[in-house]
């Protein structure tokens, strides 16, 4: 790639000058930049343009009334979508994108300035479909993606020569910190400088390949337009365009460009007004075209506009006063008053430090590090660095005005839920109880809700009742529900319109996304992932794809070779058949036979069954879990005896003490193994010569699987007693572990029992307290030095054995 030559005052002046004439004025601006809106506000007022036109898919043009209307309150988002099937060899897409609006925004105020004088306007980007097919947008993106200024070296050098972190901070420093004492021509000049050093980083092949050329292109045919309609008396054609196209425009219109044309008669789509929030359009919360910390810019923009004497030094103090309540109210920070000040005071000097006309936000946000983080800065300074964020977003949502109109699937979704008797206009969260098992409309409540949960709406959050798809607690027969209906409930339900007008449509059409990626990782996914899609489908009341799902394991579960994955599928397949009636999936018939394939499938697969092939614990997990399939009313036609012939063969021969400790349990436990023979296992396992890891994992196994074996077998107590007292501290410690698991799946109760009869063993009642609040960790410390003291000099005298030393 041949280096551009080096960006000089001539090459700005010049294209400079292009953009502010008679017939003409192009307003380079930052999306959401006070100091270009403050311009446009400006040039709009001074100049009486003829047109306005502005960057942004034609088709929104439409919206203009709307978002100039009175009632309209910021942000707001125009939400677009476009729907393209498969065909002549071109796959199906499904694309989604944003347009925010804030009231700094240079574009709103163009159309706001433009309505109030009566001036026309209009978006002049191809639209959104377009846009989709010359170019791959990013998954529910930004149409005024700033990408090019990230990722721009010229850039990033120049922040690091002016003392910026970034190019935001560069941003701030060249153009906000000073908005509105800047002349427009000179505004205009020191824009297109920065632009053009962004531009020089991207080759033409790139800005072929991300869309720019054609985008520019139509853009230019737009303006060749209004220029050509433009009468002699008129005022100029404003056009305000994002900087990085804006320098570009007076080449396009020296030597124009043909129009694209490209064909999206087959591409279906819509386009709404919907409620955004600061919070989204913060950058740092993944929109990568807004400028950092909206309430920050907000606050600005409002002093800026009612002619404030010093704004940024006031919009500093509100931020920082702001911060400070924050700290010590939500986070229970004590900040005394002194720091406050000094805060501010360094705020303002860090600016002059810094050769700034005035504090920017990373000054701002050095003195809240210094002044308020007085220990670590990564701990205590997590806690101020998340209330500045908190507080220099926002909270603010945008309200839609009157004539809006709603998006069909949130129209759906609503009508649905109000079906459903949800209550969808508090402001507290709610509680719903669904009976699964004796009313369906419950049934179909609990669907619906299972459907906007695939979806990624944040309406309901499941608290209680059994979960069909990971297998737990299915003995309950209500599900709970905590729903509150707030703007993000919306503005999700508008982001999933792309996959369909109804919820069971774009519920279906998500699913199939799922069961694509299913098809595709083939083999790759294992049965347990399989069935768990399987059982997702009858959760959503998806009975047509559950068939394809059922598919789908079948393979996986003869394709997966992991003994515990098989084992868990079959299981899942056993739950899922005893779950038909709440699910309603009487029609999957082959859901019996599943359940014996996927049983004699795991039972191959553990007479394979060795150390290297998984973990010893998700082993034994899949004995218990199969052991309890076989007792379930789905293992009634099972043969057993295959199973406990794979029992009593990993109790003799897995090199794993923790498996054969687990089939050692179940053998104990089902009376196939006497306490005889489990005492010979323990003695084998316990005795002097074993390790002390081989011990606890046999010990663990056992009582994974049987732990009454601890209080009925006395034998086993006893010998885990001398076990124990034949460890060094050493050993002890670092098995104390795995013991603690050993022994966590006992009650209370259980444990209790236990300890009566360790404390028989040493001639006692029982042990005491377990927990003495009298002494403390000095003192603790202290004795074990002590007796380990005395220890040492027993045994220097020959009596070790005393204190069990040999």
């Amino acid at each position: 790639m041949t280096t551009p030559a080096a960006l000089t005052s001539h090459d700005v002046g010049t294209v400079a000058s292009r953009l502010l004439t008679e017939e003409l004025v192009v307003l380079p601006v930052r999306h959401h930049s006070p100091a270009c809106a403050l311009q446009v506000e400006r040039v709009v007022r001074e100049r009486r343009p003829s047109v306005v036109l502005v960057e942004g898919p034609r088709s929104m043009t439409s919206l203009v009334p709307l978002l100039t209307h009175p009632e309209a309150r910021m942000p707001l988002a125009v939400y677009t979508y476009a729907v393209r099937p498969p065909g002549d060899g071109a796959p199906a897409g499904r694309w989604a994108g944003y347009y925010p609006f804030c009231d700094y925004s240079p574009e709103l105020v163009a159309l706001r300035e433009a309505s109030a004088r009566d001036v026309p306007a209009r978006f002049i980007d191809l639209d959104f479909a377009e846009q989709c097919l010359v170019t791959e947008p990013k998954e529910n993106g930004s149409l005024l993606d700033e990408g090019h200024y990230q990722h721009s070296e010229r850039l990033q050098a120049l922040a690091e020569q002016q003392g910026c972190r970034d190019h935001e901070d560069l941003w701030e420093h060249l153009f906000e910190a000073d908005a509105g004492t800047t002349a427009t021509s000179e505004h205009i000049a020191r824009v297109a400088a920065y632009c053009l050093l962004a531009r020089r980083d991207h080759t033409p092949g790139q800005l072929d390949a991300d869309g720019t050329t054609a985008r520019e292109a139509e853009m230019a045919w737009h303006v060749r337009q209004a220029l050509a309609e433009r009468q002699p008396d008129d005022g100029p054609v404003l056009v305000v365009l994002g900087g990085f196209h804006a320098v570009a425009l007076p080449a396009l219109l020296d030597d124009p460009p043909q129009r694209p044309r490209v064909a999206t008669t087959d591409v279906t789509g819509d386009t709404a007004l919907i409620r955004y929030t600061f919070e989204r359009l913060d950058r740092l919360s993944g929109y990568a075209s807004g400028m950092t910390s909206p309430a920050w810019h907000q606050h600005l923009w409002t002093l800026l506009t009612a002619g404030a004497d010093e704004p940024r030094a006031t919009a500093t103090l509100t931020a920082l006063l702001d911060i400070t309540a924050e700290l010590r109210q939500r986070h229970r920070m004590p900040v005394p008053t002194p720091a406050v000040a000094a805060a501010y005071e360094q705020a303002l000097r860090l600016a002059v430090l810094r050769e700034r006309v005035a504090p920017l936000r990373s000054d701002l946000l050095d003195a809240l590090t210094s002044c308020y983080v007085k220990g670590d800065v990564d701990v205590d300074g997590a806690i101020v660095r998340a209330a500045a964020h908190h507080v220099l977003t926002g909270t603010a949502v945008g309200t839609v005005p009157p004539g809006a109109g709603t998006p069909p699937l949130v129209a759906d979704a609503t009508t649905r839920l109000t079906r459903a008797r949800l209550n969808l206009d508090g402001l507290e969260r709610r509680t719903a109880a669904l009976d699964l098992y004796r009313r369906s409309e419950h049934r179909d409540t609990s669907r619906l809700l299972h459907g906007l949960t695939l979806l990624a709406v944040p309406f309901a959050h499941r608290t209680a009742g059994p979960d069909f798809v990971r297998g737990h607690g299915l003995g309950r027969l209500q599900e709970r529900w905590d729903y509150l209906w707030t703007p993000a409930t919306e503005g999700a339900l508008v982001e999933a319109a792309v996959l369909g007008s109804s919820v069971p449509e774009a519920v279906a059409a998500k699913f199939d996304e799922h069961l694509a990626t299913a098809r595709e990782a083939g083999a790759r996914d294992g049965a347990r992932e399989a069935t768990a899609l399987l059982a997702q489908a009858c959760v959503l009341g998806l009975h047509d794809h559950a068939a394809e799902a059922l598919v789908l394991a079948r393979e996986a579960v003869s394709a997966d070779a992991v003994f515990d994955a098989v084992a868990d599928a079959a299981v899942r397949l056993a739950l899922l058949w005893e779950s038909r009636e709440p699910l309603e999936a009487r029609r999957l018939s082959e859901l019996e036979p599943m359940v014996r394939t996927a049983y004699e499938r795991a039972i191959y697969l553990g007479r394979e069954l060795t150390s290297s092939q998984g973990e010893p614990l998700a082993a034994a997990g899949a004995l218990v879990a199969l052991r309890e399939l076989l007792v379930s009313a789905a293992g009634e036609g099972l043969d057993p005896e295959p199973y406990w012939q794979l029992v009593g063969r990993l109790a003799d021969q897995h090199p794993a003490a923790l498996v054969r400790g687990a089939a050692a349990g179940l053998c104990y436990s089902s009376g196939r193994l006497g306490s005889a023979d489990l005492g010979r296992a323990v003695n084998g396992h316990l005795a002097g010569t074993v390790t002390a890891a081989e011990s606890v994992g046999f010990l663990r196994g056992l009582l994974m699987t049987a732990r009454e074996a601890a209080w009925q077998e006395l034998e086993l107590v006893s010998r885990l007693d001398g076990q124990l007292a034949a460890w060094d501290a050493g050993t002890f410690v670092a098995h104390l572990p795995e013991m603690r698991l050993a022994f966590a799946g006992m009650t209370p109760a259980e444990t209790d029992r236990v300890a009566r009869l360790v404390a028989r063993l040493h001639g006692l009642e029982e042990l005491g307290a377990l927990i003495h609040r009298d002494t403390d960790e000095t003192g603790v410390q202290h004795h074990l030095l002590v007796s380990r003291t005395a220890a040492d000099l027993l045994a220097r005298d020959g009596l070790g054995g005393w204190v069990g030393r040999s």
